[in-house]
This record gives structure tokens, C-alpha cells and sequence, in this order.
């Protein structure tokens, strides 16, 4: 079983994961393991379509990343999430450039904290 106190550390309210996971701490779990499995490929899409200034395949990323996120109890990553699904859909290219750089470097910091977390209980390498 993950450390809850480690993944709150990390920005993590876990309470609410475990809520979105039908009240069920080992699918809770099985979630933070496929959402870190998953974080690199996400990373990776959203700065190929932010270069190649796809905003169709950047919102449905966000939109993922957004609702992922939730998923396992991570707010503030799914609230910057939306912010980029809804400026994507918009195409608003105004917003787009600041608002990316600070949805990766948040994605990337949480992904380095719950790796860091979960890899101390020998979940995950």
C-alpha cells in the first residue's frame, strides 16, 4: 500500500483520489501507477502539439491530463489542465505560450514528487 501521508506531501489530497476511485484505496492506487506509467507520453504530446501549434490534439490532451488528474487528487494540476483545455479550444494563441510552460512545469514537478513517493514504497521504478 502507497504511503498517503508521502503523496499529500506531494501535493495530493488523497481523500478525494480515493472518492473518484469508488471509495476503493487499492484502485485508488492501481490509478497512481498508470497516471505516472502515462505521465511521459502526455508531456511528450502536449509539446509536440504546442510546437506544431495543433490546439485540437493540445485540448484533448489537456483535457486528459485535467481529468486524470482529478482523478487521483490532484487539483491544482487539473484546474492548470483546464485552463490550457479551454484555451486550446479557443485557440487563444495569446494565452497559450505562458499558460503551456507553467502546465508543464507543474506536471513535471508533480510526476518527480509522486515518483519520489511512490518509489519509496518499491512501487514503482
Amino acid at each position: 500500500m502507497l504511503d498517503m501521508e508521502a503523496l499529500e506531501s506531494a501535493g495530493i489530497d488523497t481523500e478525494e483520489g480515493i472518492a473518484y476511485c469508488a471509495d476503493d484505496p487499492e484502485f485508488y492506487e492501481e490509478m497512481i501507477l498508470e497516471f505516472l506509467k502515462e505521465s511521459e507520453g502526455r508531456i511528450s504530446d502536449l509539446e509536440r502539439y504546442y510546437t506544431g501549434r495543433d490546439w485540437h490534439g493540445y485540448t484533448v490532451c489537456a483535457h486528459s491530463v485535467k481529468s486524470t488528474s482529478r482523478m487521483i487528487g490532484a487539483a491544482k494540476l487539473s484546474e492548470n489542465a483546464r485552463i490550457m483545455e479551454m484555451a486550446g479550444r479557443e485557440e487563444n494563441e495569446d494565452m497559450i505560450p505562458a499558460g503551456h510552460m507553467h502546465l508543464l512545469e507543474a506536471y513535471r514537478h508533480l510526476v518527480e514528487k509522486l515518483r519520489a513517493a511512490v518509489a519509496a514504497e518499491g512501487e514503482f521504478a
